[in-house]
């Protein structure tokens, strides 16, 4: 499934990471462009960021912009985080993905159980 690729319009240079949005974290690795892979609660991004850098994958993660169509409209709807990757390695970051996603799903419905007690 070929991935939507994102590549700003660059009137000056700029950082990199300068159209995405704002209060995320990064892995320190940079891209000519990106391409979101997939959103995920706020707790699963510390582990999953470094699992991306081991394997030279550029990463981001923040909140998707609050008017933006894909965040849940349902009342009481907890928002969540949104990965992008550098298109130069969305190949590795599938990979990256499907060994790391166990753990993730484990650690997300640990997450989620505490947050219910």
């Amino acid at each position: 499934m070929p991935a939507p690729i994102s590549r700003p319009v660059r009137t000056h240079q700029r950082g990199t990471l300068w159209w995405l949005p704002s209060g995320g974290q990064g892995n320190g690795l940079g891209d000519a462009a990106w391409a979101p892979v997939l959103d995920l609660p706020a707790g699963i991004v510390a582990p999953l960021l470094p699992a991306f850098s081991a394997a030279h994958v550029p990463a981001y993660a923040a909140q998707p912009h609050p008017f933006s169509r894909c965040i849940d409209r349902r009342v009481g709807a907890r928002r969540g985080w949104r990965v992008w990757v550098g298109t130069s390695a969305y190949g590795r970051a599938e990979d990256v993905l499907l060994s790391v996603m166990p753990a993730l799903a484990d650690l997300s419905g640990r997450h989620e159980k505490s947050r219910d007690e």
